[in-house]
């Protein structure tokens, strides 16, 4: 016999019901504040880590616009071109602006970066290649107290006084090459890779195709598509914040797979022997054999597992890169910035 004083409050039943979805809606809150915060800052001129970039402030971006769009001039058209191993490996460095990386037609790597801007003097970013037995490393660097172009990738500036130039980058990458792109505002568009890729971008999407992989690709405000004919070896991460993440893979994967979502749901094309509850929103388990690592993550989005059929994905957006008419030759630059 049960007393009244032994009974289940409402509120208890509630909580004990709807816990999850509180605690998902709590945590979805959060993020959505940290990352408002996050863009608030950067107008504000208030330092931002994100991945290579060190340091960031002084920038004026709007993140809503078009970088070269109307209302803004565009200068001529700067080159570096040299060789490159497929042993090497290249690191393209920018802040505000776009990325777009293309498959080349021989050994040379060759870079073209315009700059576009509203109010700001342009001759305030300067252009810097570095050349090094690992590799080519090209930055984008805005005049500043303190600022680092490295050998391999090595990125920082700190203390920019207010600049709204933005610069836009298209690099026709030698087969078989590894690549590694950040920027801050700009999207990544990497299509034609032969080797693993890496890309980072804060506001913006990214879309990679690479024939081998693996693919590390991480923004916070934007969707993530990466597709891999095949794999060598080494972990894939996708992740992002708002957005969807996409990974189209071998039908041979072999892998073990951790696949989440707050708001969304989880979607594969593979048989996945689960590990834990199943759930929409987290997926893990092995697939085939099991090994590498596949974490792919968003907060608002879906993520979406497509098994490849062979077959390159076609994006509208970003046809084959046309070679911009040589404006006027790179001039080589020291081993240090």
């Amino acid at each position: 016999m049960s007393m009244p004083g032994d009974q289940t409050s409402p509120f208890r039943r509630f909580l004990s019901t709807w816990r999850r979805e509180i605690i998902r809606g709590a945590v979805l809150f959060v993020l959505v504040i940290a990352v408002g915060l996050a863009f608030n800052n950067m107008r504000a001129g208030i330092t931002v880590p994100w991945a290579a970039l060190r340091s960031f402030n002084g920038f004026d971006i709007d993140p809503d616009h078009d970088l070269f769009g109307e209302g803004r001039e565009v200068g001529d058209a700067w080159e570096w071109t040299g060789a490159i191993k497929p042993s090497q490996q290249v690191w393209i460095r920018n802040t505000n602006g776009p990325v777009t990386v293309v498959a080349g037609d021989g050994p040379m790597l060759e870079v073209t970066a315009e700059k576009s801007w509203r109010h700001s003097e342009p001759d305030a970013v300067e252009l810097v290649p570095i050349t090094s037995e690992r590799g080519v490393t090209i930055c984008a660097l805005w005049s500043a107290r303190d600022r680092r172009c490295g050998a391999t990738g090595e990125y920082r500036m700190q203390n920019v006084r207010h600049n709204d130039v933005a610069v836009r980058f298209t690099v026709h990458l030698p087969r078989g090459v590894k690549i590694d792109v950040s920027t801050l505002n700009g999207e990544v568009a990497i299509d034609g890779a032969e080797a693993p890729v890496v890309a980072n971008t804060l506001n913006g999407r990214i879309l990679v195709h690479t024939s081998v992989g693996p693919v590390t690709a991480k923004t916070v405000n934007g969707s993530v598509e990466a597709s891999m004919d095949a794999l060598t070896g080494g972990d894939i991460d996708l992740g992002t914040v708002n957005g969807a993440v996409t990974a189209v893979l071998p039908p041979s994967l072999n892998a073990v797979l951790d696949a989440s979502t707050i708001n969304g749901r989880v979607d594969t094309d593979f048989p996945i022997e689960v590990v834990g509850k199943m759930s929409p929103r987290h997926l893990r388990g092995t697939i085939g054999r099991g090994g590498m690592t596949l974490k792919l993550n968003t907060v608002n989005g879906s993520v979406t597992i497509r098994r490849s059929d062979g077959r390159a994905p076609v994006h509208a957006e970003h046809p084959r890169a046309p070679r911009a008419p040589r404006a006027r030759p790179a001039t080589p630059a020291p081993d240090k910035p």
